[in-house]
């Protein structure tokens, strides 16, 4: 594809389609990927959100069996309801897809050919878990028991939650069967496909080592120049199940393609199927940018097996550009949790406070370089302390005074040394995707514009006609600051945003945060946030 202009791409981790996110996976992928892509479109940047559901698998081949439905019709629907509360969230991603779907089908078979044809898929044998009670071979997830690498008593046989290794279920001490809960497990082999690794290891290191200078996250590249130390193996990428993209090879006709390798495709595959003519443009041009969005747990799926793929597939895709990759959002007062009707989801989430509220709190909360702590204290001093005391007080104060006095109701302008400061560290906080800290900028503008209305009291100066010139000049640079802090919300708290610019007749471009424009409130301003109250805590308390 020809150079032309910069290009962007915005993917965030798939949620898994067998129960509805909770906060933490939600805070962990999709909020931040959100926010950075509306700063984009603040930007007027080329820029797509790209995102789906993850629908392979065993957690959905299983619950489908339990609830006595098709896995497809499962996945389906949890889909739909993920892509409801993404709607409810304010979450606007360029397209929200899902991975069943023929356009991700023709991807995966695509560069699965091309990977055979450059003798980068290999036949493996491998010792496969089979459960005597169940009389069924269980696929790794299947299998629960203790990592033997930090002791963590619920590694699954593909991965540790705890330390993030990855694992073969073989490797799992005392493990037993998901399915039935008995330990009634042996190993038989069978054979399956890999993607040679070890034989695309100097190519994959020789790609980090220069895209991690790219603002990588710092756990991103640990982690990574770890596992490439220790030496990369084949990665199997079929499983013995029936539900997924069927293995077009003879031999494996009882055999799906594992869900790891076309969900990472399912980037490409999703793109495809929100536009069959765009889509090239995009993924095969060298001026595009992949920006991706994960938790730690997805680390090396995106910094080593998907370029992996990409590159001995050799098929003129672009790479990953940036990995950002959070730490866990923790809470020990109150349960996340992704099964239905259990825990603080991002459905049961909303029956205690509404969507600009939470999408506010996780990004503030945002664990971009550490473990962070979920708790109803910090719920209640973030609503109550940043969002009611700083930006709202600033806000309704400033726009009920132009209301009030006609004299007031003019220009406002935001061209202040200080302001112009804030700006540029917001600006430059995107540009790096540090998300959380560009939020830091807008509740320091509110700061700075309470700090003003402080200092220069300008009721004071209403009351005496030979200040109102004055007080007119202050309070334009007052109406400015809320203009300009409604601008910079607007990848946090779209709504909110909205309902300030409404004041000014604007939208929430940054070209044009230091123009004057006209101040015109025709109705009593209402407050922007409401504080967290008793049965607000008691309701949150709940979910302990």
């Amino acid at each position: 594809m020809q150079n032309g202009k910069q290009k962007i791409i915005v993917t965030s981790a798939l949620p898994y389609a067998h129960a509805l996110p909770h906060l933490g996976n939600f805070i962990g992928s999709i909020l931040p990927a959100d926010a950075y892509y509306k700063y984009l479109t603040m930007e007027d940047e080329d820029a797509i959100f790209i995102c789906g559901s993850d629908q392979h698998g065993t957690p959905i081949e299983l619950r489908a069996i339990k609830e006595g439905v098709p896995p497809g019709q499962l996945a389906d629907s949890v889909h739909e309801r993920i892509k409801s509360m993404l709607a409810a969230y304010g979450c606007t991603p360029t397209y929200y897809g899902k991975t069943h779907t023929e356009q991700n089908k023709q991807s995966v078979y695509e560069l699965y050919h091309a990977l055979k044809k450059n003798g980068y898929i290999t036949e493996v044998h491998d010792k496969q878990a089979y459960c005597r009670y169940d009389k069924r071979f269980l696929v790794d997830r299947d299998i629960e028991g203790t990592c033997p690498f930090c002791g963590g008593k619920k590694a699954r046989g593909d991965q540790c939650d705890d330390c993030g290794r990855l694992l073969d279920p073989i490797m799992i001490i005392d493990p037993h069967c998901n399915i039935c809960g008995r330990s009634e497990i042996e190993f038989r082999d069978v054979k399956n496909l890999a993607i040679s690794l070890d034989k695309l290891q100097g190519r994959i290191e020789a790609y980090v080592n220069s895209a991690s200078q790219n603002g990588w996250s710092k756990n991103a590249t640990n982690k990574t120049l770890t596992f490439l130390k220790e030496g990369l193996k084949p990665r199997d990428i079929t499983r013995s199940m029936k539900w997924g993209f069927p293995v077009p090879e003879k031999g494996f006709e009882d055999s799906v393609f594992y869900v790891w390798f076309d969900a990472v495709i399912g980037y490409i595959g999703i793109t495809r199927e929100w536009s069959e003519s765009k889509w090239k443009e995009y993924w095969m041009s060298s001026s595009t940018k992949l920006i991706q969005f994960m938790g730690k747990d997805n680390i090396e799926f995106h910094t080593m097996m998907f370029p992996g793929i990409l590159l001995g597939a050799d098929m003129g895709y672009i790479l990953p550009y940036s990995i950002r990759a959070s730490e866990y959002l923790n809470s020990r007062s109150v349960k996340f949790s992704k099964s239905r009707g259990i825990g603080l989801n991002m459905e049961s989430a909303l029956t205690v406070l509404g969507a600009e509220y939470w999408r506010f709190i996780l990004m503030y909360l945002y664990p971009e370089s550490a473990d962070v702590e979920f708790s109803v204290d910090a719920v209640k001093e973030i609503v109550n302390s940043v969002m009611n005391d700083k930006i709202g007080n600033l806000v309704h104060r400033v726009l009920t005074l132009c209301w009030s006095n006609s004299i007031l109701n003019g220009i406002a302008t935001s061209t202040d040394e200080k302001v112009e400061k804030i700006v540029e560290g917001y600006r430059l906080n995107f540009s790096q995707q540090h998300i959380r800290e560009a939020l830091g900028n807008v509740v320091e503008l509110a700061s700075y514009g309470n700090e003003l209305i402080s200092s220069s009291e300008p009721w004071k100066m209403i009351k005496d006609e030979g200040k109102h010139a004055e007080a007119k000049r202050v309070m334009s640079l007052l109406a400015g600051v809320v203009r300009a802090v409604g601008i910079l919300l607007y990848p946090f708290c779209p709504e909110s945003s909205s309902k300030v610019l409404e004041a000014f007749g604007s939208g929430p471009k940054l070209s044009s945060i230091f123009e004057e424009v006209p101040l015109s409130i025709k109705s009593q301003p209402k407050p922007l946030f409401s504080k967290f109250e008793k049965e607000d805590e008691e309701k949150l308390s709940s979910f302990s």
